[in-house]
């Protein structure tokens, strides 16, 4: 006699991990852009708000205390790079920076001005959804 299982309805797979629903700040300057993560990181379960530049980037950082930045590196008023330090020096929560760029130096700066990771655009939901469940799960260095 076999032991697998007759039907689908036998067989359950060990649920995944998911995140605790985390408050997520995205900068992202191109509106239509932040509309899809906003929704995708909501569906999920996360509370979401987004700031078009670095400036109310920082003032609802500061006024709202996120759990995580997804942070688009090519914005308006300052450059990404500058912004994550910024944020870095206020608090050690995960950074992940996002863009367009993929040049080596691009993601090199984003990493020394303290981003945790990086994901290139276009963003796919499922990764970017990964991401940011293991960012939230895991610990982080003080």
């Amino acid at each position: 006699m076999s032991q697998f299982p007759r039907s689908a309805t036998e067989f359950t797979l060990p649920p995944t991990p998911v995140a605790q629903p985390g408050k997520v700040l995205v900068v992202e300057s191109n509106p239509a852009m932040a509309e899809i993560e906003v929704l995708v990181l909501a569906n999920a379960g996360h509370e979401v708000m987004s700031a078009p530049d670095a400036q109310r980037a920082l003032a609802l950082a500061r006024r709202w205390n996120p759990d995580l930045v997804l942070l688009e590196l090519d914005l308006p008023d300052l450059p990404g790079a500058n912004l994550c330090r910024q944020l870095r020096n206020r608090s050690p929560i995960p950074i992940i920076a996002v863009s367009l760029d993929g040049s080596p130096d691009a993601i090199g700066d984003a990493y020394a001005a303290g981003a945790c990771d990086y994901l290139p655009k276009p963003l796919r939901n499922g990764e970017l959804l990964d991401h940011i469940r293991v960012h939230l799960t895991a610990p982080q260095a003080a």
